[in-house]
């Protein structure tokens, strides 16, 4: 199938996937689905491939490609709103692993620090990946949490997408609706270590 909901209009795609999906499982028929939009191919699929200027570039479950892109590019395709990233430096200083960005220091957890050491050399230039749901945000002054400031607020009922200010980057993190921040307002926040990503520069591969 190429792209056949494309020229549906929004609630009508939305019901079609769901009729394609139970179709699919009726007549127990391996089906190629051909799509430009993510979240069909999210949604649809038992097994879902990443493909950019001709070449594939990530296979594997729904679950396993947004939680593990294989390269920057899937990072950036899946996911919405898409992964947000920031340039940094990896160093070494004394016990502590440190990725360093033009507005903050980042000490990863030793573990953590030591697998990215394996893999890149002291001073390698990084892209730090964190998706929107992975960003946690205070209104109350917390010292260890990165200063930010509330660039736009776009409010989509259940959740709000809130666009955060850092120096010369504008991140996007989501949040529950209920959470209500004014543009210009001073926030701090803090990223789950545990679900960050680290792109190598040059090669856009992923690191961890």
């Amino acid at each position: 199938m190429d792209e056949p909901l494309s020229n549906l209009d929004a609630l009508l795609r939305v019901q079609m996937r769901a009729e394609l999906k139970r179709l699919q499982k009726e007549l127990k028929i391996t089906t190629i689905y051909v799509t430009h939009d993510q979240t069909e191919a999210m949604t649809m699929g038992d097994r879902v491939a990443v493909m950019n200027a001709g070449k594939v570039l990530c296979v594997g479950t729904p679950h396993e490609v947004y939680h593990k892109p294989t390269t920057k590019f899937v990072a950036s395709f899946i996911g919405s709103p898409p992964m947000n990233f920031i340039e940094v430096t990896f160093s070494v200083r004394g016990g502590d692993y440190v990725l360093q960005s033009e507005t903050f220091e980042l000490r990863l957890p030793k573990e953590l620090g030591e697998v990215v050491k394996t893999k890149v050399s002291e001073g390698a230039e990084l892209d730090l990946g964190i998706r929107p749901e992975d960003i946690i945000i205070s209104t109350s002054e917390d010292k260890e949490a990165i200063p930010a400031t509330v660039y736009v607020v776009e409010p989509l009922g259940s959740k709000t997408i809130i666009n955060i200010k850092l120096n010369n980057d504008i991140i996007k993190a989501k949040v529950p609706g209920e959470l209500l921040l004014e543009t210009g307002s001073k926030i701090w926040i803090r990223f789950n270590l545990d679900k960050i990503h680290l792109f190598d520069k040059k090669t856009e591969k992923a690191v961890i």
